[in-house]
């Protein structure tokens, strides 16, 4: 791998990442199609769940998937012409129609081979859990992954990038965080974080992950890659430093239903 001088690449132990949105596809696309489909106002299902105290407690793990839906359609959903069905429909799908970024996957690998230590951090709810198995099969890719339906706390809350710290054996000076929520970024970086934000336009992860490079002083990402499509353009050119890389993964490319953590847009900095 191509060596990017530093000086703070040194520093650097750990990096963090955000699940849906940055790793994972973000559930957004999905969930506007709902609206339009209902004649909704855009972004009438965020601001009902964001404004809701039982989002709150449905990623403290509080409250289940069901009753959240119970709960919400209750808040002003109904008047609007949203049933149960519809959020449940709504929350099924958040689970199953995002699909992981090949080459934040791989870039999982890269770090790992190069001795920096990955971890997730995921607001999420209880039937999300990695282990009900709706994230189980990209758990081995991380040496840690923090769920805020397991540990009773969620982002922006400082606790829960500290016990991430904690896990990895880093101090978070130490650590690099990517995140497409401002709000999530800036808790962090009052910890001494260095903070990526992964900006909805870079729908890839590459431009987040070029900046990540230049602080971990090595590349993330495929060089002089052919013009084939699919996975296997971006797996030929890693193979070659990372062999292990296309047995690990490639099944899972081409057969994910995994699932990502979110889908409230809180305030953006």
């Amino acid at each position: 791998l191509r060596m990017i001088p530093t000086p703070s690449s040194a520093s650097i132990r750990c990096v963090l990442f955000d699940l849906g949105g940055v790793v994972f596809d973000s559930p957004i696309s999905f969930v506007r199609e709902f609206e339009r489909t209902k004649g909704l106002k855009k972004d009438s299902i965020n601001r009902a769940f964001s404004r809701s105290k039982n989002w709150k407690r449905l990623e403290e793990g509080k409250i289940g998937q069901e009753e959240f839906c119970q709960r919400v359609i209750l808040e002003g959903l109904a008047s609007k012409g949203v049933s149960v069905l519809d959020l449940r429909q709504i929350m099924r799908g958040i689970s199953s129609v995002m699909r992981p970024r090949k080459d934040m996957i791989l870039a999982l690998d890269i770090l790992r081979a190069n001795g920096v230590k990955v971890g997730a951090i995921t607001n999420n709810w209880r039937e999300m859990s990695s282990s009900t198995g709706m994230h189980g099969k990209w758990r081995d890719a991380f040496d840690v992954i923090v769920e805020s339906a397991i540990e009773g706390v969620r982002k922006p809350d400082p606790r829960i990038f500290k016990i991430a710290c904690e896990r990895l054996q880093c101090d978070p000076k130490e650590c690099i965080f990517l995140d497409d929520i401002g709000i999530n970024l800036k808790s962090a970086r009052s910890l001494g974080m260095k903070t990526i934000k992964v900006e909805p336009s870079d729908t890839r992860g590459l431009n987040a992950l070029r900046k990540l490079a230049s602080l971990v002083g090595f590349d993330l990402l495929p060089r002089n890659k052919t013009k084939t499509s699919g996975s296997q353009q971006i797996l030929g050119s890693v193979v070659r430093t990372l062999p292990l890389i296309q047995q690990k993964y490639q099944q899972s490319f081409d057969n994910s239903t995994s699932s990502v953590e979110k889908l409230v847009l809180t305030s953006k900095l």
